[in-house]
């Protein structure tokens, strides 16, 4: 025995009968129940009911169906397929470019096919925006298939610290996930020590031919620099900010760095919140960035 539709659906499939009814005039009675996947007597139950639809009492819409054969006349009010949402068209554009941008190249047949719905179900939403995955799982199948194979990977970096994109060349040790993000721990090639990646900052990665050798063979450590601080404010927020390797009391503390940029870009956004005090290098390092940011408002 067929499932009887809820309210919902019934509503849903005579707003749907009128535009096909209108295209498919005098469809068998059985084959229009089969199209909608219903009971004779339940799509029965819908035509009469579509009886009472219409402008107005003198004005309804004019059903044939007593034969067999069902036919649809003065239902020009309701004869347009229902369209989607704004929010169901926009669902569908991020759901195909999402698939579009894990797709292989090559396959042309399937890029050209989504972007022939993409134009007809987006019209104008969809020239708006477009939707780009964070995490590429190209470059996740990549950075697993170097890690299996023991072999080194090329890709570009996007540093956020330094707010610039450099070539790295690494052996791939393992990836990892927390917070919502994952990372790749590799011994650094030009660095010459092991550094951590976020891969959703990776682009342009290549499988080289070398074997990784270079990570398991060294103990090297990243080189640090303690950095002397003065909190003059907002000092809960400075200790945080400055990440878990400060220690020192409550306005005088110490940090290990290894890298000068983020230090930089830390005690400039903290807007005179923190002063660093030690070595003359960073000091130096800090006002020099100061002193150009300070050049682009003039």
């Amino acid at each position: 025995m067929a499932k009887k539709s809820t309210p919902v659906e019934k509503a849903a499939r005579m707003l749907d009968l009128v535009p096909f009814i209108t295209t498919h005039q005098g469809i068998p009675l059985d084959d229009l129940a089969a199209q909608f996947q219903v009971s004779q007597s339940e799509l029965l139950s819908d035509l009469n009911a579509l009886w009472m639809c219409g402008d107005s009492r003198f004005d309804l819409i004019d059903l044939e169906f007593e034969s067999g054969f069902v036919s649809i006349r003065n239902a020009e009010t309701l004869s347009l397929v229902r369209s989607l949402s704004p929010q169901e068209i926009i669902s569908i554009l991020i759901g195909l470019d999402l698939i579009g941008h894990n797709l292989d190249p090559e396959r042309q047949d399937l890029l050209t096919e989504i972007a022939e719905l993409r134009s007809k179900v987006g019209l104008d939403i969809g020239r708006s925006f477009e939707a780009i995955p964070s995490l590429s799982s190209t470059i996740v199948e990549l950075l697993t298939q170097a890690i299996t194979q023991r072999r080194s990977v090329e890709f570009a970096y996007h540093s956020i610290s330094e707010d610039r994109v450099s070539i790295r060349c690494v052996d791939p040790i393992h990836i990892s996930e927390a917070g919502g993000f994952y990372f790749l721990q590799a011994f650094c090639q030009s660095a010459n020590s092991h550094r951590t990646f976020r891969v959703d900052r990776m682009s342009q990665m290549k499988i080289l031919e070398a074997q990784t050798t270079s990570f398991a063979e060294s103990d090297s450590e990243p080189i640090t620099l303690a950095v002397a601080i003065t909190l003059l404010r907002d000092k809960r927020y400075s200790r945080e900010s400055l990440g878990q390797s400060v220690t020192g009391n409550e306005s005088e503390v110490e940090v290990s760095i290894f890298n000068g940029a983020w230090l930089s870009r830390t005690v400039i956004g903290a807007a005179g919140a923190m002063k660093v005090t030690s070595p003359a290098q960073s000091c130096d390092e800090i006002a020099s960035r100061a002193g150009q940011i300070l050049d682009l408002y003039r």
